[in-house]
């Protein structure tokens, strides 16, 4: 019988964060892809990060799931990813969804307001 530790770890997977300049600089290398998962009219008023895919939270289970008809060719599960959103609740939910279907590298870089406090480069 499991505890409820290992219980709780399987329904909610630990993902560990990543600070919004350093998946730039793991991004510009090719190293990590950054992963919007905002919903379009959020990406309508401020952009996305430069050069990052973008698969709304509710397509995510659709697109990740390599096996699935709808899988997305971006979301390679041997890429590491930095997932985001506009507070960061929706990236964790992601991340931890991309790690249940087998992603090993995924990491929740929060919140889109970071990158943009940060200065680094946005794409309408």
């Amino acid at each position: 019988m499991s505890s409820w530790v290992e219980l709780f770890g399987k329904i909610y997977p630990y993902v560990e964060e990543i600070r919004a300049k350093e998946a730039w600089e793991f991004a510009k290398k090719g190293e990590i892809v950054l992963l919007d998962v905002r919903e379009d009219h959020e990406i309508a008023r401020f952009g996305k990060c430069q050069g990052a895919v973008h698969v709304p939270l509710y397509m995510i289970r659709h697109k990740a799931n390599r096996a699935g008809p709808h899988f997305d060719p971006a979301l390679d599960p041997a890429k590491t990813f930095a997932v985001y959103c506009e507070t960061g609740d929706n990236a964790l939910q992601a991340a931890r969804i991309m790690m249940k279907l087998g992603y090993e590298d995924v990491y929740n870089m929060g919140s889109f307001r970071e990158w943009l406090n940060a200065r680094l480069p946005v794409e309408k």
